[in-house]
């Protein structure tokens, strides 16, 4: 039996004392540290009249967290397209995050990663990146000592040619290189584009790939009659594609005529890789209708169009249905045709 020491009074009088300072210090620590979290969010309240980084910081909360009640978050939802019009406006996110901890005492990118899909995450990050570089070309600031991902790549509507061997991608990640050791990789390379190939007409959307350092542009073009090749198999339909916007590889021409005189091949393709009309709306977030797999398209009275490939460009979105079990989207496609296709299997951009 492990004999028990007794306690003198003296020593119990210390130990309530030691006991009392240390609460003492630990409720005056919370009491401080909760005013100065208080005094730092009606600051940063009073600021969101003037401060756009703290309507955004507020915005995106209200989206993670639609009820107001911090401790259900978890379970609260995510408004997923709110959070995507929030991105479509944020410039600079180190300030948005500055809020946000003033705010809320957490962390916005952690909040955000734990309430969106890596694909979400990723997409949301894109979108501001597009952001700094439209500011930045609208502003005028850039300047051939800027950052290497500010400025204008190019224009909607613009013609794309290839000066030498390119890679067009599916998306603008450049992190592939069809190389034999990287079977089951993300293999986004759609084709290699000959010298003197045309590409595609510039879209107005760029993407600077900081972790490659490529910048991006983003093309489009409709297949028309007589494509050749993998194209027959597409007329009709819509291409959105990328290319690396570098002088060294690809140029860029305003007309027909200056295009054909310098590369007179290239001409003979765009009597079936058709223009698409307004294309600079292209750009605009939230403008057109992707799909993410394969789907049927139906007419005005939903009866079975035809069936369409994963990312196919359908055209810009006119409303939603929503019923039992069911939610279409109504998309005008590029002629002005109206059609209906299920929601699960678009995305809009």
């Amino acid at each position: 039996m492990i004999p028990v020491l007794p306690i003198s009074k003296e020593q119990q009088q210390k130990i309530l004392r030691g006991l009392m300072i240390a609460g003492g210090l630990y409720l005056g620590y919370r009491v401080t540290s909760k005013a100065i979290k208080n005094m730092r969010s009606r600051n940063t309240s009073v600021l969101a009249d003037q401060s756009p980084e703290v309507r955004q910081a507020m915005g995106l909360r209200s989206a993670m967290n639609p009820s107001g009640v911090s401790w259900l978050m978890w379970s609260d939802g995510t408004n997923e397209d709110a959070i995507a019009q929030i991105a479509s406006q944020i410039t600079n996110l180190d300030a948005v995050a500055t809020a946000y901890r003033n705010l809320y005492g957490k962390e916005l990118i952690q909040d955000l990663q734990g309430e969106l899909s890596t694909d979400k995450f990723n997409a949301f990050l894109q979108t501001i990146s597009n952001n700094r570089i439209n500011s930045s070309n609208s502003s005028g600031s850039s300047s051939s000592t800027g950052s290497r991902s500010s400025g204008a790549y190019t224009a909607p509507q613009k013609m794309i040619v290839a000066k030498r061997s390119v890679f067009v991608r599916t998306s603008p990640d450049a992190s592939y290189h069809g190389a034999w050791y990287e079977v089951g990789e993300n293999k986004n390379i759609y084709k290699t584009a000959s010298p003197g190939e045309f590409i595609g007409y510039a879209t107005g959307k760029q993407h600077f790939d900081s972790k490659n350092n490529v910048k991006f542009i983003e093309v489009a073009f409709r297949v028309g009659a007589g494509a050749p090749g993998a194209l027959a198999s597409k007329i009709g339909q819509s291409m959105l594609l990328w290319v690396s916007a570098s002088s060294n590889y690809v140029a860029q021409f305003t007309s027909e005529s200056t295009l054909a005189q310098a590369y007179p091949n290239a001409r003979n393709q765009l009597s079936y890789m058709l223009p698409i009309p307004g294309l600079g709306w292209l750009s605009a977030p939230g403008s057109r209708v992707i799909t993410t797999e394969s789907a049927m398209v139906l007419g005005e009275k939903f009866e079975p169009i035809s069936r369409v490939p994963e990312s196919v460009l359908i055209g810009y979105p006119v409303m939603s249905l929503e019923g039992n079990a069911m939610h279409y989207t109504l998309v005008r496609t590029l002629d002005g045709t109206d059609r209906w296709i299920n929601s699960k299997h678009v995305r809009t951009e």
